[in-house]
């Protein structure tokens, strides 16, 4: 029996618990926009961020998203690039650690996650692009802030403000995402 080619497009399955950490960490608007490549990876329990130079695929970023003990790290990187995870269109950049972080703030900024606290070059270099720049990490990381903003702006002149976070940015709403950052 011959498919027909008029046959509608087979829907993907993926497990509710994917979208559910999508709809938590406020990743939802950043996947419907566009905005953000995100997929699910079966096998290692992961909603995988997508990391583009481009347009090409170079990268990718994993979170373990699963009730039980992984058996690997929470955050899983793919490849060998030491490019950032890039979400949004806007001339203000928001650097943050994680990549559900940097998809919660893409509806008015663009998120970027170090993957980390430590801004390679590959991501200094990226970080020209912006007119603004917010560096928004979490408290235990404020030195690491400051030491971020101050090679940005040694790099592309006073364009960096400084966000130390109380609470993480991808659980607040837009409004106040945009009040912590003084967006």
């Amino acid at each position: 029996v011959s498919e027909s080619t008029n046959a509608p497009p087979k829907k993907h399955s993926f497990p509710v618990h994917f979208y559910n950490y999508l709809k938590d960490n406020n990743c939802t608007i950043a996947l419907s926009k566009g905005l953000a490549d995100i997929r699910y990876d079966y096998k290692r329990d992961r909603a995988v961020f997508l990391v583009k130079d481009r347009m090409k695929i170079v990268d990718a970023a994993g979170r373990y998203i699963g009730d039980g003990f992984s058996t690997g790290p929470k955050w899983y990187r793919y490849g060998r690039s030491k490019l950032p995870f890039i979400c949004g269109k806007h001339d203000h950049a928001v650097i943050v650690e994680d990549c559900a972080s940097a998809a919660s703030v893409s509806g008015f900024a663009t998120g970027v996650a170090l993957l980390g606290t430590y801004l390679q070059e590959d991501a200094l270099y990226k970080l020209g692009d912006f007119k603004r720049v917010t560096v928004a990490l979490d408290k235990d990381a404020s030195d690491k802030a400051v030491e971020i903003s101050l090679r940005i702006n040694n790099e592309y002149g006073n364009i960096v403000d400084i966000a130390i976070l109380d609470r993480d940015l991808k659980r607040l709403t837009e409004d106040e995402a945009k009040e912590v950052l003084k967006i």
